[in-house]
């Protein structure tokens, strides 16, 4: 176990620092596109991108050029233009709208690739999985020091993500939460907007060789919501999407060096996982919401047994209402819930059972007058 810790984290490191830092940077930016609900949209962009890169190329003529990451970026920004003007037509919905959009873009730069670009290094495999694994061999000097390309690019885009949020908090907030206030206020929704998206798309773009797409929408998307379950304060969402982005990429990492298995693939399943966790278990969560459900519907029975003793104790037909045999009948319950609520309140010491007929004790009565006031009665 000792050695495959360091051949975790000594030996294949820097694997692991891009994955974090690409995590993080993602993740940063991610929380307002859950909360602007624009999910959909960065997946439109984490794929139809490829489209940009590709014509860029066929302009450059150079697979390592510069001009491929602002030319897919741009391409981004094409297509959420492009999905906003056919859902503001009416005629289609957002959702639609990125439906039909994304998988023309995508699905016309894997025609190019294959029909063009046979001999050259664009793979649709790699770019939808990435190549993480291999980002500590593309390196390139960084103030006397030899480190992976894509390290250096993540942590500059990254710083550009938090600087971004860090000056247009206020703006960003309010247009996310209230977009009708901000536009009196005088904030421009429409310039945010495109920052924002802007912002997607290089992120996108930067990540696409390291991690490929499917992580990148992984990154943004699910450390994003499962903070989003924890917290609606914005600054609490934002740490608590950048510690989930961290600990997914940890395990990935780990569970693919373990297992050999695709480290993306990997990431990405780890990032469903944790979610679904958060889903079940948060404190508004499915489990616990069917839980209290379930307490809720124990206390009201327990109610009703105790008010139904308190209302016929003193009645003249109190034997027949309370008799161990025969109050099932007057409750209209199973046999089964009367023994069971009873023992309940009895354990509570709010019932007794006296000459085969049940009782309030003190405790219970006082609980029953409390009650009484509680429903109105």
């Amino acid at each position: 176990m000792m050695d495959f810790l360091r051949y975790c984290f000594i030996d294949n490191y820097q694997t692991l620092l891009v994955l974090l830092v690409t995590a993080i940077a993602c993740s940063i930016i991610g929380v307002f596109l859950v909360l602007r609900r624009l999910s959909m949209l960065a997946d439109a962009i984490s794929h139809s991108i490829l489209l940009g890169i590709v014509l860029a190329y066929f302009i450059v003529k150079d697979i390592t050029s510069v001009y491929l990451v602002f030319g897919a970026a741009i391409f981004g920004i094409i297509t959420v233009f492009s999905i906003e003007s056919l859902s503001k037509t009416k005629l289609v919905k957002n959702d639609d709208a990125v439906g039909i959009v994304f998988p023309m873009f995508f699905a016309l730069a894997v025609i190019l690739i294959t029909k063009y670009a046979r001999n050259v290094h664009l793979d649709v495999d790699v770019v939808l999985m990435g190549e993480v694994i291999m980002a500590p061999l593309n390196t390139m000097n960084f103030l006397g020091m030899e480190i992976p390309k894509s390290l250096l690019q993540m942590s500059v885009m990254g710083l550009i993500n938090l600087a971004f949020i860090w000056i247009f908090f206020k703006e960003l907030k309010l247009t996310t939460f209230d977009a009708e206030f901000a536009k009196i206020a005088g904030f421009s929704e429409v310039l945010l907007f495109y920052g924002l998206m802007s912002l997607t798309s290089f992120t996108t773009v930067v990540a696409f060789e390291a991690v490929g797409a499917i992580l990148v929408i992984s990154f943004l998307i699910a450390p994003a919501s499962s903070a989003y379950l924890i917290s609606k304060d914005l600054k609490t969402m934002i740490i608590i999407s950048v510690l989930y982005s961290i600990v997914n990429s940890i395990l990935g990492f780990v569970l693919a060096m373990y297992y050999n298995l695709s480290m993306s693939g990997m990431s990405a399943t780890i990032a469903g996982i944790t979610f679904f966790i958060t889903f079940l278990f948060n404190k508004n969560g499915f489990l616990i919401k069917i839980l209290t459900r379930k307490k809720k519907h124990i206390e009201f029975k327990k109610d009703a047994f105790l008010m139904h003793v308190g209302n016929h104790q003193q009645g003249e037909n109190s034997k027949e209402e309370l008799g161990i045999g025969t109050i099932y009948k007057h409750l209209s319950w199973k046999k089964e819930d009367i023994e069971k609520y009873s023992k309940m309140l009895i354990a509570e010491n709010k019932i007794m059972i006296d000459e085969g007929i049940y009782k309030l004790t003190e405790k219970g009565r006082i609980l029953y007058i409390s009650l009484l006031k509680d429903y109105g009665l």
